[in-house]
C-alpha cells in the first residue's frame, strides 16, 4: 500500500539571502562548542520559545500561536483500501506551551537532536475524508478537529557548513521530527452526510483504537509540526554566520 504525506506551509521555507548577513537576536544567547553546549541550549530554550512563538519579522518567522498552514494531505491506498484525507486552511495551536527538554549536539558529526513537550496541540481546519479509518468506512466533510495530549517530540538534523562571502552558514541537510502522545482526539463534523449514528459509532471506534490512528496520520502531523522547527532554524541560520550561533 502506497502512503504518501503532503503539506504546503502559508510561508514557504525559502530562507532569507545569504547576502543579508544579521547578528543573532537580543533573546537568543551563542553557546560555547564545549562541554556545556547542550546545557547552554537547554537553559535558553524556553525563553526562545516564549519570544519566537509572536513571529519575528526581521527573520521572517510568522506568528505560530496559531501556525497557519494551507494543506495537509494523508493518502493511503485508494478510497477501497485506505484513507484519503485532506485538511485545508487549518491552524495548528498550542505551540507557545512548548517546553525545550533535551539537546544532544555533536558538532563533530554535524547531528542535533532537540527534545519538545507541548501539553496540549490542537489542528483546526476544513476536512475531506474517504476510505478507511483502520477497518471502518469513512466519508465526510466539513470542520475537523485533532487533539493530541502530552505531545513528546525529538526533531533530529544533519546539518552542512556552506562559505558564503568567507563566512560559513549553517545548512540543514536531513531532518525528521518523530514524536508519542498521551491520547489523540479525533473530532470531524458532517461525517456521512450529517448521520449522527454513524458519525457517533466512528467517533467511538477512533476513541476506543486511538493509539491505531495515531499511526495511521502521525506522520502526516509530524511533517507539519517538524516543518515549524525548519522554518524557524533555517531562516536564522541562513543569515547568521555558525561562528556567531556556537562560539569557541
Amino acid at each position: 500500500m502506497s502512503c504518501i504525506y503532503r503539506f504546503t506551509v502559508l510561508l514557504l521555507l525559502a530562507s532569507v539571502p545569504y547576502a543579508l548577513t544579521l547578528k543573532l537576536p537580543n533573546y537568543i544567547k551563542a553557546c560555547k562548542a564545549d562541554a556545556s553546549l547542550d546545557s547552554c541550549a537547554l537553559k535558553q530554550g524556553e525563553a526562545v520559545i516564549r519570544k519566537l512563538v509572536h513571529g519575528d519579522p526581521k527573520y521572517r518567522i510568522p506568528d505560530m500561536d496559531p501556525m497557519k498552514i494551507t494543506e495537509l494531505v494523508v493518502n493511503q491506498g485508494d478510497q477501497q483500501i485506505g484513507l484519503n484525507l485532506t485538511i485545508k486552511d487549518f491552524g495548528i495551536y498550542g505551540l507557545k506551551e512548548a517546553k525545550f527538554t533535551g539537546s544532544r549536539m555533536d558538532l563533530k558529526k554535524k547531528h542535533v537532536e532537540w527534545d519538545f513537550l507541548i501539553p496540549k496541540l490542537m489542528i483546526l481546519g476544513d476536512y475531506i475524508a474517504s476510505g478507511k479509518v483502520l477497518v471502518l468506512p469513512i466519508s465526510g466533510n466539513g470542520k475537523g478537529n485533532i487533539t493530541l495530549l502530552n505531545v513528546n517530540a525529538t526533531y533530529k538534523f544533519d546539518y552542512k557548513l556552506e562559505k558564503v562571502k568567507g563566512e560559513d552558514y549553517l545548512k540543514i541537510t536531513t531532518k525528521k521530527l518523530v514524536f508519542d502522545t498521551s491520547r489523540l482526539y479525533v473530532r470531524m463534523e458532517n461525517l456521512f452526510n450529517g448521520e449522527k449514528v454513524l458519525g457517533d459509532a466512528m467517533h467511538q471506534f477512533m476513541d476506543e483504537n486511538w493509539r491505531d490512528v495515531v499511526k495511521e496520520l502521525g506522520p502526516a502531523i509530524a511533517d507539519a509540526i517538524g516543518s515549524i522547527f525548519t522554518l524557524i532554524l533555517t531562516n536564522i541560520a541562513s543569515v547568521v554566520p555558525f561562528k556567531d550561533m556556537v562560539t569557541n
